[in-house]
């Protein structure tokens, strides 16, 4: 394995924690990590580790970084994961093992930036990670691993990234030295399968609430750590975090409307049942469990408004 020379390309949690795993088995076969400018913990895990560390902006950035220096080093095999900008044609021809991505889903089914979101949003039941060589368009290479993993019915996104973090940790360190030792077989997707998932935006978070109850509790998993889901009541922000769903439909009163609101629940109508909010948040405010909010702002919720 001496031969191996590895750069590392990622920004988020998720690479952080395989890069960890990577460095303790391989630190001496990596030459450099290469993540995006600004606060992240991978820049402290290659100082900590005296690997060189390479800060970029953008596509242009990583492209000069290649041809001005790491082209040099002779690097035959690159590691992606989360790292948010896709490698131009030339950076992924120069590894001759490869540059392999780690993928948050069982592809061809929802490639593209928020894969997870997208499993639970859609009440998908099993999800997984999906290893691949990549080519130049995104999340389309050939497979060269994926396990699958169940979506429990308490699973919201930070549940679910955290068990695909686990789940890629145990064999990762396997899947490289595979590669090194080519023993790994590669599948083209398939293409009657494909799904595509796009960046979130801040507005994605915002209930309508002629969705089904079912559909909202999906959002609010889905969108838990950003950019959360919530509603606008006059002139606050309101954010929930845990709710409840009636058993049975009801259409006695208006969609949106504010059907009770006491120490218990807060309970709104939406397009086929009445959920029962027990956990919020006002806008700059810590979060409260609805009792405890309720004990402060008795009048704060009048019964009969109707949501917009």
């Amino acid at each position: 394995m001496d031969k191996l020379k590895i750069i590392l390309l990622g920004t988020q949690k998720f690479a952080y924690s395989q890069f960890k795993k990577i460095i303790k088995k391989y630190k001496k076969n990596i030459k450099g990590i290469i993540t995006k400018k600004g606060k992240n913990k991978i820049k402290y895990l290659a100082k900590k580790n005296k690997i060189n560390l390479f800060q970029i902006k953008n596509k242009e950035e990583i492209i000069l970084l290649f041809k001005n220096k790491l082209i040099k080093l002779n690097i035959n095999l690159i590691i992606i994961v989360e790292f948010g900008i896709i490698l131009p044609k030339f950076i992924i021809k120069i590894p001759k093992l490869g540059c392999y991505n780690i993928h948050p889903s069982l592809l061809p089914k929802w490639r593209g930036p928020s894969p997870i979101q997208y499993s639970i949003l859609y009440g998908d039941k099993i999800t997984g990670i999906t290893i691949i060589k990549i080519n130049e368009k995104i999340d389309e290479g050939e497979i060269i691993f994926q396990k699958k993993c169940n979506i429990l019915k308490n699973d919201n996104y930070n549940s679910l990234y955290n068990k695909l973090i686990k789940l890629s940790k145990k064999i990762i360190n396997k899947i490289i030295k595979n590669i090194y030792l080519n023993k790994i077989i590669k599948i083209k997707q398939n293409n009657n399968n494909i799904s595509y998932t796009y960046k979130i935006k801040k507005n994605d978070g915002e209930i309508k609430w002629g969705n089904s109850a079912n559909k909202i509790n999906r959002q609010i998993k889905a969108f838990y750590k950003w950019p959360k889901t919530f509603f606008y009541y006059k002139n606050n922000i309101v954010f929930i975090w845990k709710i409840k769903i009636n058993k049975k439909n009801t259409k006695k009163y208006k969609i949106g409307e504010i059907v009770d609101y006491n120490k218990k629940y807060l309970k709104i109508q939406t397009g086929n049942k009445i959920i029962k909010i027990t956990k919020i948040q006002l806008n700059n405010k810590r979060k409260m469990k609805i009792n405890i909010f309720f004990n402060s702002k008795q009048n704060f919720f009048i019964k009969g408004y109707i949501l917009k």
